[in-house]
């Protein structure tokens, strides 16, 4: 069983935000809450954390945090969640309520924003708005939420057999 939500271990200098026990999240788009695009209200695209399939190191000093027999495991995404221990930059977490169970708990990621925003900010529909969404994944079930005033007819694909 894949567990998405982790407990906070330990953390480094500096790190002011998180403390040993609470729970988080790994995101792979991480904040900085400093950059212009985090300051935005209109970006998510942290000019330090943002998605880089390149960078296998920490940031902070360009050095990967485990190796086997000398040679370094590289980082992904920032995260490096296929494991049972990780060392992840503290912007690259989200904090949860602790009372959430960690085996329940999952980042829906791009897909939240993809759907809820192209239902709410391009798309508008009208109270009574008769919509179609193709398909039940992350941004299907983000485009249709009990906050929204639509009727609504769900279409998905059918079984692949």
């Amino acid at each position: 069983m894949a567990i998405c939500g982790r407990i906070v271990e330990s953390v480094g200098e500096g790190v002011t935000d998180l403390v040993p026990g609470d729970h988080v999240l790994p995101v792979f788009t991480g904040e900085c809450k400093e950059c212009a695009h985090c300051k935005s209200e209109e970006s998510n695209m942290c000019e330090l954390l943002r998605i880089n399939p390149d960078r296998k190191v920490m940031i902070s000093d360009g050095q990967a945090r485990f190796s086997v027999d000398g040679q370094p495991i590289y980082h992904f995404l920032g995260t490096s969640t296929f494991s049972e221990y990780t060392v992840v930059h503290s912007g690259c977490v989200a904090k949860i309520n602790p009372q959430a169970p960690l085996d329940k708990v999952c980042i829906l990621s791009c897909g939240f924003c993809t759907g809820f925003g192209a239902t709410v900010n391009v798309a508008k529909p009208k109270k009574g708005s008769t919509v179609a969404i193709f398909g039940l994944g992350a941004v299907g079930l983000s485009a249709f939420t009990e906050n929204l005033n639509f009727d609504t007819i769900l279409l998905r694909e059918p079984p692949v057999e």
